[in-house]
Parts: structure tokens; sequence; C-alpha cells
């Protein structure tokens, strides 16, 4: 084989039908270029925000990351690249830490940011005229306005979280506030909740008007929109009827005759004379509210399934758009602008085909040439209208894509999703890059020394180029002799492991510009080669199915592996023992490669078109794999050499491939491990983020396949190289990937948190599979641990450096214990057990208590144990309730003798788990279910809240309960409560954002003492004492956590 092939091992070794190579797209037209003012209100508006970050006591290190972007953007800005100069600084106020507005007092800290996240499901998105800010609606009830300059939430309306006078509120609005809509010409927002339209300012979210209240019905109001001029509001609702209103005084202009189904979706024309309505029937309606006559002016079915999820018009309102459940958009012609019959009305003129699921949103760019969708597939898609053909997709959500929004210049798109979360995709059609274009011919590897200093790159012209990787300045340019198709720095950051097409590894002398070493031939092609760490194995793949390791100083061969299959991509773990191997038949293998010959520790059939390229994280607790599948999986790699795939993505869905996906063939890790990067033949290089799972970005200016990608050792970078029309290095510089700022913070709500024994840490554990640990006096995320796949439930702290959490698996009554180190961070065993509920640990940290509940045999009701188990997971004890009860809460006292436990029917129980006893009776407490209970570290007293929150503070005596104080804690009822380690105070959380700290000490027969109370913007799901109990840390559904001070 004389030729480079490594992009056609996807297609000649496994059979892959690509796509052709996808040329350069169209896209919104971009604006203006930044200009130098541009770039001086941007830092103007930096330093602004920067103040205010110093004012909040921020610590200097939280500044760092955004004070390096304006270091950039000013180099940038001296050279006249105000590019540059304008993304640095835009991405640098992303970075600045701030605190949300709406916080009380007392609140001494907040851990991580929410920006542009709500707690529940998004359902709606609005930009304001002037494409400054974004609104976003949402099923915890709120309409959010965010700052699109810099992610941060400007006001939260909650005007409809306690509306009067909605009959929906019993159940039949599963939405929240279900729309929103920005007035084209002011800054007043419109939001639909239940049975009302509200107006409201958008910079103060003061109520301006109840617009449209439809009274004593329970059909909510679905959907809402303005007209082009502002002065008229469609209204849709489920009871059929399209409404349309004066925007400024609500007087209805325009009402249908109901429909026979549920309005889901509305929209105007542009010219304002015609709305278009998508029903749950499948239909799209068009009515003439103004016209004369009969004002339906069309009506169709307009998806193939179930409900119509979103409409637009076309920018002539000469169609319309429809989605839905079928997966698909449909273009309808539609009847003239002023609502007349049309010739082709109603003719279905196009769809739009490529979703895997429903597609339950799309939105129209200002010229109507683009489409944007977005699915339950978790991608945002991008059309082109006129042809109906894909042009590129984004994946950067953890669940359905809900709703999407395209920005008025047409140069960014926003998306939601049920995870609640808001991202904005930049629509420009080439990412600010360096092109290093020496090359004529295909170029297939790239290699960056581990200094990062130079760049060495090499393809299908036979010759080995290397650059200074901070100027691209060309260094060398060695004579190979035949085409390259694999690279690799040694360590030393002057010798280069080469190997092509003539069959031949050869080690390079970069500065010296000759051969070192010629190793023995292959059979067939060189498709791979890597390094190891210390510099003392260099292993290759070939097409001719073998994997061989040498020696580069003397060139003898060490080992010599038989494959199935060619080997198309290798790695070498940190430590130089274990060798990954990717094969052509999609075969994952790891080698043991510390003995005289190699031992397979396992195989995994990886992809299903082929294993293209293996790389392993810098610790070597990671693996990735890429190949003709398009798919990116992630493995954990333990001692021992197994592998547990942890998580799969997938890059651009291509019909025209017979995997569906477009094929990829490269792949690297960051420097800290936390990103992956892959391309292929879709020509763009995709970044993925392994903690929260999503795409973070997708770097365009390759027009084809993306044959080599590789992160420099700082991480600032990103290097590719592509082949055939392209034959080009492009460098990308990277900032601010982590999508949650400088300040952390999970992907989905924190569902739990613990406080360490010295009360310098906090961690939490989110519904995003993380748990994060914080040092609290700085507020600065310090470590994030991956790894487990439950929900959440209980957390708790065994030392300063080692965690256990326990939760339930989502599609089971099933859980499991992990025990976690956090220094270095490492999951160190995994314990099946109930859904796990509560942990309490010793004072030592050497064993810990745990509720957790199990499905009964023959028994509605689940079994609950509660077990003791030593620090690294062994099961010492078990003490179940075997009474049939249905247990709500339990804890156990600190030194693991006591559980208590407060049932369904309002009664308490006490156990000995000691002694494997129950001390005294069934204890009733309440006429009602018993909702939480704590328990005081001596034993004397005992609180618990019933369903309602009624309080009761009790005293054990002679195994008996003499209640000594009682109240009602909150008006809503009390989510969860828990006693301080001091025994001096207990905390409440209440069901409407309303959190409460009592004292024990001061009791009094018929009321509780209140000591402080704070209302907090966001539904707290769990607390956490500090070992002085003088603060309390909360786990909240928007994935931060505040430190509250006590008095």
């Amino acid at each position: 084989m004389s030729v480079a092939i490594r992009p056609l091992i996807l297609l000649l070794l496994i059979g892959v039908t690509a796509p052709p190579p996808a040329p350069a797209q169209p896209a919104p037209k971009p604006g203006a270029d930044p200009t130098a003012d541009d770039v001086k209100a941007l830092k103007e508006k930096f330093a602004e925000e920067r103040e205010q970050a110093v004012r909040a006591k921020f610590p200097a290190e939280m500044l760092g990351r955004a004070d390096e972007l304006v270091k950039r953007a000013d180099a940038a800005a001296a050279s006249a690249n105000f590019k540059s100069a304008a993304r640095h600084l835009r991405d640098a106020r992303w970075q600045l830490p701030y605190l949300p507005p709406g916080l009380p007092e007392h609140v001494t800290r907040v851990l991580g940011e929410s920006r542009m996240r709500h707690a529940d499901r998004v359902n709606a998105l609005a930009y304001s005229p002037d494409s400054t800010a974004l609104a976003s609606a949402s099923r915890d009830f709120t309409v959010k306005v965010w700052d699109i300059g810099n992610g941060r939430e400007i006001v939260t309306y909650r005007g409809h979280v306690d509306q009067p006078d909605d009959p929906t509120r019993s159940g039949t609005n599963p939405l929240g506030a279900a729309d929103v809509a920005f007035h084209p010409k002011e800054q007043v927002i419109a939001s639909a909740g239940g049975n009302q339209v509200h107006t409201w300012d958008a910079a103060t979210g003061k109520l301006i008007k109840v617009l449209v209240n439809l009274g004593k019905t329970d059909k909510p109001i679905k959907a809402i929109a303005f007209s082009p001029d502002g002065q008229r509001l469609a209204v849709g609702s489920d009871d059929g009827v399209l409404r349309v209103v004066e925007s400024d005084t609500g007087k209805e202009v325009f009402t249908s005759p109901p429909r026979n189904a549920r309005i889901e979706k509305v929209a105007f024309s542009p010219n304002g004379k015609l709305v278009a309505v998508g029903d749950n029937n499948s239909q799209v309606a068009v009515y003439a509210p103004q016209g004369k006559g009969n004002a339906l002016a069309m009506s169709v079915q307009g998806v193939d399934l179930g409900a119509v999820a979103g409409v637009a018009f076309t920018a002539d309102g000469g169609a319309v758009f429809a989605c839905g459940r079928d997966g698909k958009v449909r273009l309808t012609a539609g009847p003239a602008p002023d609502g007349t019959s049309a010739p082709a009305t109603a003719t279905k003129l196009r769809e739009y085909v490529g979703h895997t699921g429903m597609v339950n949103g799309l939105a129209v760019t200002a010229d109507g040439k683009f489409l944007v969708t977005g699915g339950e597939d978790k991608t945002v898609r991008v059309w082109d209208v006129a042809s109906g053909k894909q042009l590129r997709s984004f994946q950067g959500h953890t669940d359905g894509v809900t709703a999407v929004a395209v920005r008025g210049d047409g140069r960014q798109l926003a998306s939601a999703s049920n995870d609640g979360a808001v991202r904005l995709w930049d629509l420009t059609t080439v990412d600010d890059h360096k092109a290093l274009t020496d090359a004529k011919e295909s170029l297939w590897a790239l290699a960056l020394s581990p200094d990062g200093k130079h760049l060495a790159a090499a393809g299908a012209d036979k010759t080995i180029r290397v650059y200074a990787t901070a100027t691209g300045a060309l260094e060398a340019a060695l004579d190979a002799g035949a085409a390259v198709t694999a690279l690799a720095f040694l360590p030393d950051g002057n010798r280069l492991a080469a190997g092509g097409g003539d069959k031949i590894v050869r080690i390079w002398d970069v500065a010296a510009k000759k051969v070192l070493k010629e190793l023995p031939p292959n059979a067939l092609a060189v498709l791979a080669v890597a390094a190891s760490d210390d510099g003392k194995l260099v292993a290759s793949g070939s097409a001719d199915a073998t994997v061989r390791g040498f020696d580069p100083e003397s060139g003898k061969e060490l080992w010599k592996w038989a494959a199935r299959k060619a080997a198309c991509g290798v790695a070498i773990r940190k430590g130089g023992t274990h060798v990954a191997v990717g094969l052509a038949d999609g075969t994952l293998a790891l080698l043991d490669v510390s003995g005289a010959a190699p031992k397979e520790l396992s195989a995994q059939f990886a992809h299903t078109a082929g294993c293209a390229c293996v790389a392993f994280s810098p610790t070597g607790h990671r693996l990735a794999s890429v190949g003709g599948d398009g798919a990116i999986r992630v493995w954990s790699v333990d001692p021992n050499g197994a592998l547990v795939q942890q998580h799969r993505f997938e890059g651009q869905a291509t019909p025209t491939s017979s995997t569906g996906f477009a094929p990829l063939s490269a792949v690297g890790f960051s420097p800290d491990g936390r990103f992956v990067v892959a391309g292929g033949a879709d020509t763009v290089v995709r970044i993925w983020d392994v903690q929260t799972k999503t795409e973070v970005r997708g770097l365009r200016g390759h027009t084809d396949w993306v044959t080599a990608v590789c992160f420099t050792p700082d991480g600032r970078y990103v290097a590719s190289a592509a082949a055939e029309k392209d034959n080009t290095i492009r460098v990308f510089e990277l900032s601010g990937l982590d999508p949650s700022s400088a300040a952390g913070g999970h992907m989905l709500a924190a569902n739990a948190v613990a406080v360490s024994p010295n009360g310098k840490l906090v961690a939490t554990a989110g519904k995003d599979q993380t748990i994060k640990v914080w040092d609290v006096a700085s507020g600065s995320e310090v470590g994030t641990l991956v790894g487990n796949a439950e929900d959440p439930l209980a957390l708790a702290f065994l030392s300063d450096n080692a965690l256990v959490m326990g939760g339930r698996l989502p599609s089971r009554s099933t859980g499991q214990l992990h025990f976690w180190s956090t220094a270095p961070p490492r999951l160190s065993e995994s314990v099946p057990t109930g859904e796990v509920y509560t942990i309490v640990p010793t004072a030592d940290g050497k064993k810990i208590g745990v509720w957790a509940a199990r499905p009964a045999v023959n028994d509605s009701l689940r079994t609950s144990a509660y077990e003791i188990y030593d620090a690294k997971g062994k099961l010492l004890s078990t003490y179940t309730d075997n009474k049939g009860r249905d247990v709500r809460s339990a804890t156990f006292t600190p030194d693991l003798a006591w559980v208590v436990a407060g049932d369904a029917t309002g009664g308490v129980q006490i156990f000995d788990v000691v002694k494997n006893e129950r001390i005294g009776g069934n204890m009733p407490l309440f006429e009602r279910g018993v909702g939480d209970i704590g328990v005081t570290a001596d034993k004397k007293t005992i609180v618990a809240t019933d369903d309602e929150g009624l309080v009761k503070v009790t005293e054990v005596k002679n195994g008996k309960l003499n209640v000594v104080a009682k109240g009602k804690a909150h008006k809503t009822g009390v989510r969860a409560l828990l006693v301080a380690p001091t025994g001096k105070t207990f905390f409440t959380i209440s069901n409407d954002r309303e959190l409460k700290v009592w004292s024990l000490t001061d009791l009094k027969a018929d009321a509780l003492t209140e000591l402080r109370s704070w209302t907090v913007p966001v539904t707290v799901n769990g607390a956490a004492y500090t070992p002085d109990g003088k603060s309390v840390v909360t786990a909240n559904a928007d994935g931060t956590a505040y430190v509250l001070e006590l008095p």
C-alpha cells in the first residue's frame, strides 16, 4: 500500500459507506466585524462587571481566568485583530463570577452559578428586539431574562407562581409558564401561565397588566405571539379558541370558533395579517383576523402524527412550517398574504427529515433562508430552507430540546431543554483560527511536542513539516520518502516517530533533520504510532494486523501482538505498561505489555464500523475511541485494565452514511482530561465535556475530512488537519470551554450536600451524575467526581478527603453506595443496596449508617433496611423493619446506636441497632404521615414534621415521646428537616423556597422559636450543617449551593 490511508481506513478496511466531503455551507450573512470602538465598549463592560465581583468579595483566584482572557484581548487589539479581541472579551465576561439577583441577607457564599438555567423544563424562548437579552419560560412557573453578553440573570418574573383565581393549578397546567414573547418595539414581555397572560417590564420584572384572564376554566393558555407592530397579541389555549387582543388593553379584537382540539402554538405572518395555529390533532390552520368573510383561510394536516409542536411562516408569508411527533418539519403552501385563497394553498411543498424523535420547536431566520429545529433526540439542527438540506447540528443538552429561537441578526441561536438549560450557539460560517497551508496534498497526521512548542504534520506529499506552534513559522521540512500516516513526538520534544505507506517506522532527530533509527518493516502500511511518557517505548499499528513495540534507542523490537484485523489506532497509557488498540472490525483491545509478550486484558466491540483512533487521558484513567459509526466513546480504565463505558457521544447525523452518522477518524484529550476533541468526515472539529456529557464547541474552517486533532499542552489551542480539498492545518484558540463559567456548578439540580469534618470543604451531588467539591472560603470548585449512574439522594464525608454517596437507579427500585477518594479523585468501591435516602457517618469516619429501601416480597410496601458499613463498603450489620410500615423518613444518631423512623400513619419508632431491638412500641405523634425526622446526638430530643408542616419537638424518656414544643413551621409544608450537630437548633426547608432555623434551647409548649428565615430564589432540595453548627449549606434545584449564616 503506497498511499496514505488514514481516513480511507473507514472506507477500504471496514466497508463504511461515507458521505462525500461536506462542502462549505452557506450560513446567515455575518454582520460587520468588530471595530476598535466595539472592543473598547466591551472592555468597559468587563471592567464594570469585574468591579462588581470584587465588591462581592470573590477571591482573586476566581478572577484569574477572566483576567487572562483580557490580556489576550489586549494583545489581539494591539495587532489590530479586533475580531479576536472582541471574542476574548466576550468570553472574559462569561468567566467573571457574580451573585445572582434576589439573594436575601445572610447568604455568605454561593457555590457554583446558574447562568441560563431553570430548575425545571424550559418551554419557550424569545430574544429582545435589540438582541441583547433572552427570555425563557419554564415549568417552574418562572420567566427569566438573561443578558446574552455574559449569561447573567437580569430579572426573574414570578407572577405566575402564585397567581390568584387560576383553576388550572388543580393539575391541568403541566407547563407552568408555557410561553413568552418580547414586544417588538418596547422593553415589555408577555408571558402565559395557567389561565392568564401577563405583561411586565423586562428590566424590573414589575407587572404591567394581567392582559388576559380566561376566568373559571381549567383550560390553560399554551401559546402567545405579538404582531410585528406590537399592537396585538395572539393567544391560543386548550379550549381550542384563538383570541387576538390589543396588547396594551387586552381587549379582544378577534375570537375564533372553538376548534375540536387544543391549540399548542401560534405565530403571526410577517405582514401581521395572518395567524397560524397548530393544534394537538395534527392540524395547522391559518386565520385572517382582520379580513372580510370567513376568517379561517386554511386548515390542513401539518404533521403526520400527534400534536403540532411548532409553527412559523416563511419570510414572504406564503407558506407555513410545522413540526411535531413524526420527527419531521413540513412546509405547506399557505393562503395569499391577505388571507384569500392562492392557487397552491394547502399543498405540501417540502419536508425536512433528520431528527430521530419528536421535533419540539422551530424558528426561521429573519431573511427566511434558514430553518432551526430542536428535537427530543437532544439535537439542534440548521437547515437550508430552499433545498431542505441539513447544514449543521449542535448537541449540547442532556435531555430533549424543547424550544429554539434565532437572534434578529441571524448570527446566533438559542436552545432550551427538558434539562432546564438554555444554550447559545454561534451561527457564523468559520471560527477564528490560524491556517498553515504549506501542504499541497492531503494531511493525515499531527503531533505536538510535550512542551507545546513544536507542531509536526505530514501526509500524502511525503514531507514531514515541523512548525513553531506560537508563530506558525516553518522550522523544518523532512523528506520522508513516502506518504506519512502517523506521527508521535517522544518526551524530549526533538525525536519524532513517523510511519506510513512504505511500511516502516522511523525515529527522526528534528533539529538535525536526520533519521536516527529505522525500525523493522511491516508487511503493510503503518497506520498509527505512539510514544510512552518515559520515552522507552514506541508502539505501532499496521494494516497487516500487527501491533509492535520498539525500543526507540536501539531500534530493537520488544514485543509483537497479532490482531484480528488491521490496527488503526494505538495509544500508550501513562506508565508505559498498557497499550490500547483500535481495530478495523470495531474492536477496542487493551494490552499489558509489561512482560516479554503482550497479554490481552480486555477486548470490547466498541464501534459498529471500525475503531479508527484511540487516546488515553493524561492520567490514564480514561480512554477515548472513535470510529466509522460516528460515535465517540469514553471509557473508564481501572488499574487492572478493565474497560467500562462511561459516555457515548455522537457526531454529525448524516442520512447518506450507512451508519447514520458521519465517520470519525481522530480523537484526543485536553490536558486536564475533562474534554475530548474529535474530527472526521463532516469537516467540523467538535469538543465534548466529559463531565457534563455535552458538546461545548463545534469549530468550523475545514472544507474536507478532518484527519487529525490534538490539544496543545496548555489547553489553549486545538490543532487539526484535513485531507483532499483542504490540505490545511488549522489552529483554533480556545477560551471558556466550561459552560458553567469560572465558578463551576452542576449542569442539573443538586440533590444532596455534605460538609467535611474540618468545615473547609463542601460536596454537592447532582442529577448530572457528578459530585463537586468546593472550597467554602473562596467558593471555588476544587474537584469533580464522575462515574455514578444513580440519582443522588444522600451524601456524607468520611474524612476530609473521602466521600460516600447513595441514591437510586432511575429504572429500578435499587441503588448503590459509592465510596470516593477526593485526593486523588477516584471511585474506590461501589456496593449494591436499596434506594439510599440517608447516610450518617460516625465522627471518626470509620463507619456509616444507611437507610435503604428495598422492594418487599409479595407486598406493595417497600422494606426499610437500616445498615451499618465500614469505610471501605463492607456490610457489618443490618436491621430490617419487617412490620410492613410505609417508612417516610429515618436517620441515625451519630454513634450509630439508634435509628429513629417516622411512617405514613404519623407514628415514630426507635430502634437500637446494636442490640437489634426496638425501644418502646409504635409511638403515634401526628394525625398525618411523618414528613421528616431528626434526633440530637445525646438521644434526648427528637424533632419531626408531618406532611403539612406541623413540627413537634419531643423529649425521649423511658421509651416514650413527650411533646415539649410544637408549631406550624411553614404555610406550604416542610420539604426537609435537620437537627444541628450541636443539638442547639434545627433547620427546615419549605415547599415554596422559604428556609428557617429554630431554637432547641428556647422551647415553648405551643410555639416554635424562630431564629432566622430566608426566602431564596430557587427551590432547595437538601441541606447540611457545618460541624460547628454556625452555618447551613443548601443543595439547590438550579445546581448551585448557598452557605447560610446562622445567628
